[in-house]
């Protein structure tokens, strides 16, 4: 994600310039590249399930680095805006093309209560990959394959790493975000 700091944002873009980060494809393909071209992955399923992850690990991000700002509420509810009008389309395209009801947004909402399950049930967590990666993988039908686990693991971490990048160059500009 490219991002010039030379004119103040908007706490509205900030969180629309987050969500088409967390629907950008390129970390997701990076991911799916390292896995090794064995018959046992589902690469569809994978592929499916890393975009899910990639969308909820932005959003995780989000409320992380925001955690003590005022900002976090206001981004937080422009970034699943945006993501719920995402949902919404490719929820409408899916569902005329296949002839059965898709519901994007309700998939993504099970799948962060499975994410939250996961590491809930470990006390004392200090990394969420070591969660995530499983977790993720077992949802992939593949929770033995240390390839599929890896690649849950570095999509997790390349979208903590994009929008920490992304909030620290926004907020070591000069001037603070604008209200939107």
């Amino acid at each position: 994600m490219t991002f010039s700091c030379e004119q103040r944002v908007s706490v509205q873009e900030m969180g629309e310039n987050l969500a088409n980060f967390s629907l950008d494809r390129e970390s997701i393909l990076f991911a799916i590249s390292r896995l090794p071209e064995e018959n046992a992955i589902n690469r569809v399923n994978v592929e499916y399930e890393i975009h899910l992850l990639k969308i909820l690990s932005v959003g995780w991000a989000i409320s992380y680095f925001m955690e003590d700002r005022s900002e976090k509420t206001p981004l937080m509810e422009r970034f699943w805006q945006v993501l719920f009008e995402f949902s919404k389309n490719i929820s409408s395209v899916t569902s005329a093309s296949i002839g059965k009801e898709v519901d994007y947004f309700r998939t993504l909402k099970e799948r962060i209560d499975i994410y939250v399950k996961a590491i809930s049930a470990v006390p004392h967590l200090t990394d969420p990959a070591s969660v995530i990666g499983p977790t993720f993988a077992a949802l992939c039908e593949n929770a033995d394959n240390v390839h599929v686990i890896m690649a849950g693991n570095r999509v997790f971490h390349l979208a903590l790493e994009g929008v920490k990048f992304y909030l620290e160059s926004v907020f070591s500009s000069n001037a603070e975000p604008v209200a939107s």
